[in-house]
């Protein structure tokens, strides 16, 4: 069976191999723009769960989107360890009011989803008398145990180096003549890289005047140090911020479990 006749979805042609630089730098920005507004949504839910189980006041976080990727998850791991610091004397006081296991499982977050749900059931139905707030100390526990910040900030450090991570969130969304744009300009005339249609653009967008010095301008920038063809540009690039999604990715998924274990739990709570 023929490539046209087979399957041709990005995923497949990924698989392949066949994907285009171009689709990869665009789709990995899209990719990145996506997974900064997630971590901010987790972060806002976690804080919205503490409003109204145990009374805290974290106000809801703006993605900004004039900052860059790196500075919007400074502010994600900043505002967590505020909450981990919060939650510390709930923590302690169950700690210091229930059995040594059954706090073991609901600390652990490692524990099943129905183990951990067990737990809080056996926790409610055996020391509410005892525990002031349940659904709001048991959160404060799973925050003070799940590793949030330092999970997203582990990340961010390994991709210090990485110059995508200074991407201003706003320019994630760019279109790609924008790129191109920035890229024709350190273009060597002479290059013989691409195609035909790909040098007929570049031709046509050098009447235009240089881009202002944005973010997205600092990061084509520097890559194209020693690069001066489009195509070798564009690999490098798609190559920068797949791999900072790639690192992000994992801790994000993580993040988000975690809010649907601590959801879950406050179910199994309220069906009571």
């Amino acid at each position: 069976m023929s490539i046209q006749e087979s399957d041709s979805t990005p995923e497949m042609l990924a698989r392949l191999g066949l994907k285009s630089d171009k689709d990869r730098l665009i789709e990995a920005c899209e990719n990145l723009h996506d997974l900064v507004y997630i971590y901010v949504s987790s972060t806002n839910t976690i804080f919205r769960l503490l409003q109204v189980h145990h009374g805290t006041n974290f106000p809801i976080m703006p993605v900004k989107e004039h900052f860059s990727i790196k500075e919007n998850l400074q502010l994600v791991v900043s505002a967590l360890k505020e909450m981990q610091a919060t939650v510390e004397t709930k923590d302690k006081d169950l700690q210091g009011s229930i059995s040594h296991s059954l706090y073991a499982k609901i600390a652990d977050p490692t524990t099943s989803l129905q183990d951990k749900i067990a737990a809080v059931k056996e926790v409610y139905e055996n020391y509410k008398e005892v525990v002031e707030s349940i659904t709001g100390t048991l959160i404060a526990v799973m925050l003070k145990h799940g590793n949030l910040p330092d999970t997203v900030e582990s990340a961010v450090h390994q991709l210090l180096s990485s110059p995508a991570l200074s991407l201003q969130v706003s320019e994630l969304l760019v279109e790609y003549a924008d790129i191109l744009k920035i890229l024709q300009q350190y273009e060597t005339p002479s290059t013989t890289e691409g195609s035909s249609s790909l040098s007929e653009t570049s031709q046509q967008l050098r009447l235009h005047s240089p881009p202002s010095p944005t973010s997205l301008f600092v990061f084509l920038q520097t890559i194209l140090q020693g690069h001066r063809s489009i195509k070798k540009s564009q690999k490098i690039a798609a190559d920068y911020l797949e791999e900072a999604f790639r690192v992000l990715k994992p801790p994000c998924e993580g993040f988000q479990t975690f809010v649907k274990t601590v959801e879950a739990c406050i179910l199994a709570i309220t069906d009571n």
